[in-house]
């Protein structure tokens, strides 16, 4: 202010002085120019409480939506629908903002490197509100965004199950055998050394699961998915019974020689009496008697289905006189019981079964039976009580629609050298002697089957040694024994599938597919449950 005159700066200055000092008028000023401050922060905090409800609202929508569309995804029945079942989720968490929301936007997205294995849901909610909108001019806008991923359910299938829930090496292979089936391997036991590996196999198993620890072996030498200490691995045949139609309870005994026929039939007796009594030392001095105990008149039917009758049996009805006396007592008070009627028998569903040429068997029940010629099983069930099945070499043993059932610790032994071929029942033959429908389905396949109440086949164990010539077409179930399974085995018609306590692969083993071309092993050894996370 250079040049201004003194007497000009002394003015201002005493202006603003007294200015200044002057408190007249003060309170209103301030609060004048307080008051659209005041009021603005009122009208923002209540249109910030409006946005963060609306934001908690939508993001709690979108994180439930993106959570069930993902569940959806996850199973295999229901993938199709998880668009659906995102947005009825999002629908079902709305309320506040349910007016003016946009629709979800809902996709598959890729999530940690993988691809569509997540669900994303995004959505916005827009409205007017009276503060924010008076400063802006437009709707205020709220986004929310989640994304959940995804793990689908893997079922498992095997063709070599060990059902011993604790032993070591329950599944063990053995020098330089050959598995290169890709149809999968499990174990049941708990060991830490469940699944063995004694020599340098090759092993191509597809996937290698247990209930405990595989040998490191396995981890080095193989490309399989190794799954360890596994829960909810399972025996898929522990609930099922064998069968035991009734032409199959026919005692019987193998021989190279020709069988004689055997008749079955139905068979009705029916027996009618009445009753008399007298009393007196001898028949030639008695008088009629009121016994106070006696007997009414009785007429009594009883039916047997599918008996063995005599050779020759025809259908047909015979009735024949049924008298009789029963004498009690000594002396003149000696008793005597007199009846007379008739005993009737009928046959009906008279079936004839052929006994066949020399080495042809039929279903029954045998001690053993030691293959010793050429020898066709007809289809049936057939029970093995203690004994042994063994097939020698140089014979050519068939027999399509059969089962081999175990009891008392019977044996299987298939010796190398033989031509084999033996096919397991279908549900369809199982319900042709009487089985149920629902037990047949479950049945269906099962070629050799041993009785889990028995005591198994010791030592020796069950023992499979098969060659080119060897068809196995079928189920071997062992739930008390070891198996041992050298050489090699074919298929043609059905997989081939053995479960056994344990199994052992020896070193002449090469068994490079369980299961004819175009088919696969499906009987579930283990199911894992789906996952689902929100990931954001």
């Amino acid at each position: 202010m250079t040049g201004v005159p003194e007497m000009i700066r002394k003015f201002i200055r005493t202006t603003l002085g007294d200015l200044a000092e002057c408190r007249s008028g003060n309170a209103t000023l301030l609060v004048a120019l307080g008051m659209p401050v005041l009021i603005g922060g009122a009208g923002l905090g209540v249109d910030v409480t409006q946005w963060y409800m609306w934001k908690r609202e939508l993001q709690f929508a979108v994180d439930q939506a993106a959570v069930a569309g993902a569940w959806a995804a996850a199973e295999e029945e229901t993938e199709g629908t998880y668009q659906l079942r995102a947005l009825q989720e999002f629908e079902a968490n709305l309320s506040a903002t349910d007016d003016f929301n946009t629709a979800p936007d809902i996709r598959l997205a890729d999530f940690a490197g993988g691809t569509d294995n997540s669900v994303a849901v995004s959505a916005t909610a827009s409205k007017e509100l009276p503060f924010s909108s008076f400063l802006t001019g437009d709707a205020a806008e709220v986004y929310a965004y989640a994304q959940a991923s995804f793990e689908e359910g893997v079922t498992f299938t095997s063709c070599l199950i060990a059902t011993d829930e604790d032993d070591e090496g329950a599944v063990t292979i053995g020098g330089n055998a050959v598995l290169t089936a890709s149809c999968g391997m499990a174990a049941l036991s708990t060991d830490d050394l469940s699944i063995k590996v004694d020599g340098n196999p090759e092993i191509e198993a597809g996937w290698i699961l247990s209930a405990g620890g595989v040998d490191e072996w396995l981890k080095n030498n193989t490309d399989d998915v190794i799954m360890e200490y596994m829960s909810g691995l399972y025996d898929p045949y522990a609930e099922l019974s064998p069968p035991n139609p009734t032409e199959s309870r026919a005692s019987r005994t193998y021989s190279c020689s020709a069988a004689s026929d055997t008749t079955y039939a139905d068979e009705t007796v029916r027996v009618w009496r009445t009753y008399s009594y007298f009393r007196g030392p001898s028949h030639n001095n008695m008088e009629p008697w009121d016994n106070p105990n006696a007997k009414a008149d009785s007429d009594v039917t009883t039916t047997q289905r599918q008996i063995i009758v005599p050779n020759g049996t025809v259908a047909g009805t015979t009735t024949t006189p049924d008298n009789g006396t029963n004498d009690v007592g000594n002396g003149n008070n000696k008793t005597h019981e007199h009846w007379t009627g008739s005993r009737t028998v009928t046959y009906s569903n008279v079936n004839v079964i052929e006994g066949g040429q020399a080495g042809n068997v039929r279903p029954g029940t045998y001690t053993d039976i030691q293959i010793g010629c050429d020898t066709a099983f007809a289809p049936g069930v057939y029970n093995i009580v203690g004994g042994q099945l063994q097939i020698n070499g140089q014979h050519e043993v068939s027999g399509a629609g059969v089962m081999f059932v175990l009891y008392e610790g019977a044996s299987v032994v298939i010796n190398g050298g033989a031509d084999v071929n033996l096919t397991a029942m279908t549900a369809a033959d199982l319900m042709a002697i009487g089985v149920s429908a629902e037990d047949a389905n479950e049945l269906a396949g099962m070629l050799v089957f041993e009785d889990r109440d028995g005591p198994g086949a010791g030592n020796n164990g069950q023992r499979i040694n098969g060659n080119a010539n060897t068809i196995l077409n079928g189920t071997l179930y062992f739930p008390q024994s070891e198996v041992f399974f050298a050489g090699t085995a074919g298929v043609t018609s059905q997989c081939l599938m053995i479960a056994a306590k344990n199994i052992t692969l020896t070193g002449t083993t090469d068994m490079q597919t369980f299961c004819p071309g175009g088919s696969s092993e499906d009987t579930t050894v283990v199911s894992t449950a789906s996952k689902v996370r929100l990931v954001a």
